[in-house]
C-alpha cells in the first residue's frame, strides 16, 4: 500500500484494480455508457437479393464515413491528436480488405449484409491480434469500433454517445470510440474507466491527451458500478474505488489537490534541461507515431524525437507509401527538431495482410516469423523506397536510421549494403542527401543483447527497446492477463542484460537510449541513470516528470545502486530496494507514491 506524503498510510479499499494509462485522481458520479452487443440478424438471401443487400452495404458504408466526419468538422479547434484516429477510422470504412471482404462473403455465401460484416470483421480483427507490436495490437479496438458503427447503421439502431453527460462525471464503459472521446471536448468530464484496454489503446491515448485520470482493462467494471455511483479514479496506480468512504474520500481529496499542484510545478520547468545534480545531462526524447505528433512532444519538453514509428504510414490504406510521400513526412519531422534531430526506425511490420496490398500468406506464429527487418530484406525493393526517401529527408536535418528485431551481425551488414546503394542511387539522380546519417540498431531481442558488443563495432548508435526484450528475455506474453505478474523490468536477468549493452556501447564509443516503456516510467529512472544511458525516449505525458525526477538525482548515488540490486537475484526485493533508495535520493521532491513498489504486478 502506498505510503502519503503526510506520512500516513493510505486507507484500504476493496476497489478494483486495473491498468493506469493516464496519471491523476478523479471524484464524481458514474455515468455509465450503455454499448451493450447488437443481436445480428443472421439468414440466406437468394441470387435476386444480393445487389439490394450490397447496395444496403454500401449505403451503410457513406452514413459511417459522413458521421465521422460530420464529428472532425464540429472539433476543428480540437487538437490534431484526435483527427488522426478518426482519420483512421475513415481509412478502415474505405479499406478493401473490409468492404470486397463483406462483398464477396455476401455474393459467394448468400448471406445478408450483417452477417457478412461480423465474419469480416471478426477475421480482421484476428489479424491485428497476432501483431507482435503493442501498439498496433490495441488497433484491434478500432475494428471493432468501425465495424459496430457500420453495423448500427445497417440496423437503423441509434449511436451512443456522450453529448448529454455532464461536467462532474465519471465515463464507465466497457471500452470508448474516438467518436465517444471526441465528444468529451465540449463535456469536460473528469476521468474514464473500462471494462478493457491497455496502456497503448486509444482510449489510453485520448485520455493523455486530454490530461484526464483514466484506468482501463478492469475487466469488469461495468458489472459493479451502477449509474450515479460515487467513484474514485487513481490513474497513477490502476485504482477504481467505488462508493469510497468518508475516509477514502478525504484521502483522495489531499491526493488530488497535492498533485494538481505538482503538475503546475512540473510544467514551469518543462523546456529546462535534464541535468543531474553533479551536472551530467541526459537527453529526454518523445516517442510519436505519426508525424504529426512532432508538435506534441517538444511542446512538452522534448529536446528531440527519440523513436518515429513508421508504421502507421503502410497502414489502412490500398496502395504502399511513395517514396515522395514517406520523404514530406520524414523531411517534416526533421525540419521540427532542430538540431537534436530525430531517430526514425524503419518498418517494423510482418507482411501478414496487415499492409493490403501485398496479398502474403498468413504465418502461424508472426510473432516470431516474417516482421520487421526479416520482412524487409525480404522485399529489398519496398525497403528501398524506404531508405531513399530517409536518405532524401536527412538533407534537411539531424536525421537518425534505426533498425527493428535486429538478431545478428549478417542483418546489420545487409542493412549497411542497401543504404550505401541508396546513397549511390541518390547522388546519381542529382539528390541532396546528409554526408553522415547515423544508423543504429533496436537492442530488444536477446540474442542481440548477448553479442552487443560485436554489434557495436558495426553502428553508430543504440536503441533499447524493453518492452520485446522483456517479453522474449521471460517468456512472457505482455497481453495474458495470467502471466502479467512476471513483467518485471527489475528482473535480474534483464538488469544484467542492460549493463551489459550499455557497456558495450561505451567501450564502442557510441551513444545508447532507450525507448520502451520503462524509459518513460519514473519507477525505473535512477536505475537507468546509474546504468549509464545517455538519452530516454517516451511519450508526451511522462516528459516533465522524468526530467525532474532527473534533475534531483546524483549519478554516483544512482550507480551505487545499480551495483548493489546487480548483486541481488529476486526481482520484489530489488523492486522494495529501489523504491526506499531512490525515495532518499528524492529527499521529498517527488510523489512517493510513484516509487510505491505495490503497484508492481502481483501474481
Amino acid at each position: 500500500m502506498a505510503e502519503v506524503e503526510n506520512g500516513g498510510r493510505a486507507p484500504r479499499s476493496s476497489g478494483l484494480k486495473g491498468i493506469g494509462v493516464s496519471p491523476g485522481y478523479a471524484i464524481g458520479r458514474a455515468h455509465l455508457l450503455d454499448r451493450r452487443r447488437m443481436k445480428v440478424p443472421k439468414y440466406h438471401v437468394g441470387a435476386t437479393e444480393i445487389p439490394k443487400e450490397i447496395e444496403r452495404f454500401e449505403a451503410s458504408l457513406a452514413e459511417s464515413e459522413s458521421q465521422l466526419q460530420e464529428i472532425k468538422d464540429k472539433l476543428q479547434n480540437a487538437g490534431e491528436e484526435h483527427f488522426f484516429i478518426l482519420d483512421a477510422h475513415q481509412l478502415m470504412i474505405r479499406d478493401e480488405m473490409l468492404v470486397d471482404g463483406v462483398k464477396n462473403m455476401i455474393r459467394e455465401q448468400n448471406i445478408n449484409a450483417e452477417w457478412a460484416l461480423k465474419k469480416n470483421i471478426k477475421s480482421i480483427r484476428q489479424l491485428f491480434e497476432n501483431i507482435d507490436d503493442e501498439y498496433f495490437r490495441e488497433r484491434r479496438a478500432d475494428v471493432d469500433f468501425v465495424g459496430d458503427r457500420i453495423l448500427r447503421n445497417l440496423m437503423g439502431s441509434a449511436h451512443p454517445n456522450l453529448s448529454q453527460v455532464h461536467g462532474d462525471s465519471i465515463i464507465v464503459a466497457h471500452d470508448l470510440s474516438p467518436a465517444d472521446t471526441a465528444f468529451l471536448l465540449r463535456t469536460p468530464v473528469l476521468g474514464f474507466c473500462t471494462d478493457v484496454g491497455g496502456k497503448t489503446s486509444h482510449t489510453a491515448i485520448m485520455a493523455r491527451s486530454l490530461e484526464l485520470p483514466a484506468v482501463v482493462g478492469t475487466d469488469h467494471v461495468t458489472e459493479v458500478v451502477g449509474d450515479g455511483d460515487m467513484l474514485i479514479i487513481d490513474g497513477a496506480n490502476g485504482r477504481v474505488i467505488v462508493d469510497p468512504t468518508p475516509e477514502e474520500l478525504r484521502h483522495y481529496q489531499r491526493l488530488q489537490l497535492a498533485y494538481s499542484a505538482r503538475r503546475a510545478q512540473l510544467a514551469v520547468r518543462k523546456n529546462e534541461p535534464a541535468l543531474t545534480q553533479d551536472g551530467v545531462r541526459f537527453r529526454i526524447a518523445g516517442n510519436i507515431e505519426l508525424h504529426e505528433e512532432c508538435g506534441l512532444v517538444l511542446e512538452s519538453g522534448a529536446e528531440s524525437v527519440g523513436l518515429y514509428r513508421t508504421e502507421y504510414l503502410y497502414m489502412n490504406r490500398d496502395t504502399l507509401p511513395g517514396e515522395d510521400e514517406q520523404y514530406e513526412h520524414y523531411r517534416h519531422v526533421v525540419a521540427l527538431c532542430g538540431a537534436e534531430g530525430a531517430t526514425i526506425r524503419t518498418l517494423d511490420l510482418g507482411g501478414d495482410k496487415f499492409i493490403t496490398p501485398l496479398k502474403l500468406g498468413r504465418e502461424l506464429n508472426p510473432v516470431m516469423g516474417l516482421r520487421a527487418i526479416r520482412f524487409c530484406l525480404r522485399e529489398p525493393g519496398i525497403f528501398k523506397v524506404q531508405l531513399r526517401a530517409l536518405l532524401r529527408a536527412s538533407a534537411h536535418g539531424n536525421l537518425r536510421i534505426m533498425v527493428p528485431l535486429i538478431s545478428g551481425l549478417s542483418e546489420v551488414r545487409a542493412v549497411k549494403v542497401l543504404v550505401d546503394a541508396c546513397r549511390a542511387e541518390l547522388a546519381a539522380e542529382g539528390h541532396a542527401v546528409a554526408e553522415r546519417v547515423p544508423l543504429g540498431i533496436m537492442v530488444e531481442l536477446p540474442s542481440a543483447a548477448v553479442i552487443a558488443d560485436l554489434l557495436a563495432r558495426e553502428v553508430d548508435f543504440f536503441a533499447i527497446g524493453t518492452n520485446d526484450l522483456i517479453q522474449y528475455t521471460l517468456a512472457i506474453d505482455r497481453a495474458n492477463e495470467h502471466v502479467t505478474y512476471l513483467y518485471r523490468p527489475l528482473h535480474p536477468a534483464l538488469l544484467r542484460m542492460l549493463k551489459f549493452i550499455v557497456d558495450s556501447a561505451r567501450q564502442a564509443g557510441i551513444r545508447v537510449s532507450m525507448c520502451g516503456e520503462m524509459a518513460g516510467d519514473a519507477f525505473y529512472t535512477a536505475v537507468l541513470v546509474g546504468l549509464g544511458l545517455d538519452e530516454l525516449s517516451m511519450n508526451a505525458v511522462s516528459i516533465p516528470l522524468i526530467k525532474t525526477v532527473v534533475r534531483a538525482l546524483d549519478t554516483a548515488e544512482c550507480r551505487r545502486l545499480v551495483m548493489d540490486v546487480l548483486a541481488m537475484g529476486d526481482a520484489p526485493e530489488i523492486e522494495v530496494l529501489v523504491a526506499r533508495r531512490v525515495k532518499e535520493m528524492l529527499r521529498g521532491q517527488i510523489p512517493i507514491e510513484v516509487f510505491d513498489p505495490d503497484r508492481q504486478p502481483q501474481p
